[in-house]
């Protein structure tokens, strides 16, 4: 009897195993609307294929792959593609988000990036580079505040053993772009920062923390700048490159070579940023 118990407990942590997914989001925007939103064209609809190419090389089903392109990635539609995969997601799973786009800084409302503070955003299809009462009060901005609380919903229903990933191949200082290569570096879209002028809070809030591994293509002091030829994101075609790595290497030990990558596709250098858990960073990116 204690055999069969045993071999059935076996039985269900094997089937427990096998359940866990390979889950993946990947948000590309590239063309934003007409000049009054403030951005310029970039390459972020065209990392989708990449990203999806490195995914399935490194196991990820086509059919657990969801994408949002330009118009799709929408604040409404990149919330509603979280809820779903958060909605979806199972103990154990391994979930990749990849956003490729414009990014912009934006006052902290919270106080938790301290008394002079910005939050980092990601941009929205569908969101405005400026403040505009009565009209726009930066409510379509994906502040880091806003994906911290998304990401924590997702760990919550993938528990302390699945795993998060998230990328990000766009700036979030100091002009919010992702630079488009041009024959002037510095030229940059959008405006530096998104300024609100709403009321901030007599008590500053408490950063939250993190639990999931977060890379991005540069510091804070740093613009991002795209590859040419193909056209594309620096940190998305990098790690194409080395995408048979992804699943081998910590991911401590793949930084350096993502950097001389980027080097070597732009021209310049640029530094990628790593966050997370130490074990984390310690573990393959995929």
């Amino acid at each position: 009897m204690m055999k069969r118990c045993l071999l059935l407990a076996l039985l269900i942590g094997c089937v427990c195993v096998a359940a866990a997914e390979k889950r993946a989001l990947v948000i590309g925007i590239g063309a934003y609307p007409d000049v009054e939103y403030g951005w310029r064209t970039i390459y972020g609809d065209k990392d989708i294929p990449l990203v999806v190419d490195l995914l399935k090389t490194n196991g990820y089903a086509a059919h657990r792959i969801d994408t949002l392109c330009n118009q799709q990635a929408t604040f409404a539609g990149i919330s509603k593609a979280f809820a779903n995969l958060i909605r979806a997601a199972q103990p154990n799973d391994e979930v990749y988000i990849h956003f490729s786009g414009h990014g912009q800084r934006i006052t902290d409302l919270d106080g938790d990036e301290g008394v002079y503070g910005f939050d980092e955003s990601w941009v929205p299809y569908d969101a405005l580079s400026m403040y505009v009462a009565q009209r726009y009060r930066g409510e379509r901005h994906i502040t880091d505040d806003l994906l911290n609380r998304w990401l924590w919903q997702l760990r919550h229903k993938v528990g302390r053993n699945g795993r998060i990933v998230v990328v990000a191949d766009a700036c979030h200082s100091c002009g919010g772009t992702r630079d488009i290569a041009s024959q002037d570096e510095d030229e940059r879209g959008g405006a530096d920062f998104l300024i609100l002028d709403e009321p901030r809070p007599t008590t500053p809030a408490t950063p939250n923390a993190e639990d999931w591994l977060m890379l991005s293509a540069c510091t804070s002091e740093q613009s991002n700048k795209q590859c040419v030829d193909p056209p594309c994101g620096s940190l998305t075609y990098a790690l194409y490159l080395l995408r048979d790595q992804l699943s081998k290497m910590a991911c401590i030990d793949l930084l350096p070579l993502l950097q001389n990558k980027i080097f070597s596709l732009i021209g310049r250098a640029q530094t990628p940023m790593l966050d997370g858990p130490d074990e984390y960073q310690r573990r393959p990116l995929l």
